[in-house]
């Protein structure tokens, strides 16, 4: 919007891999978390660039059901959710 400018048309792709292949293929650009094309940075195949100078953090919120909030693995999955997002976030 601040630059003026409008794609031409937008294509909704929900698959990370099939994102991937259309940009790998010069038919289209996309808006990604870094988590998500952090191995791929330094793929000459893609142009990585942040949307701002400091980057857009967003918090992730997660819902369980009553009866699996205390699986091992839910657990697992909770803790994992809190501690390596600030890792990644360290890593820039």
């Amino acid at each position: 919007t601040p630059a003026k400018v409008e794609p031409k048309a937008i294509r909704q792709v929900e698959l990370t891999a099939v994102i991937m292949l259309l940009v790998a293929s010069n038919r289209g650009v996309s808006v990604l978390p870094d988590w998500v094309v952090r191995d791929s940075r330094y793929n000459h195949d893609y142009v990585t660039k942040p949307l701002t100078a400091t980057g857009i953090t967003r918090r992730l919120y997660a819902a369980t059901r009553v009866e699996d909030t205390n699986l091992p693995y839910m657990s697992h999955l909770i803790r994992l959710g809190r501690s390596e997002p600030l890792k990644l976030q360290r890593k820039r």
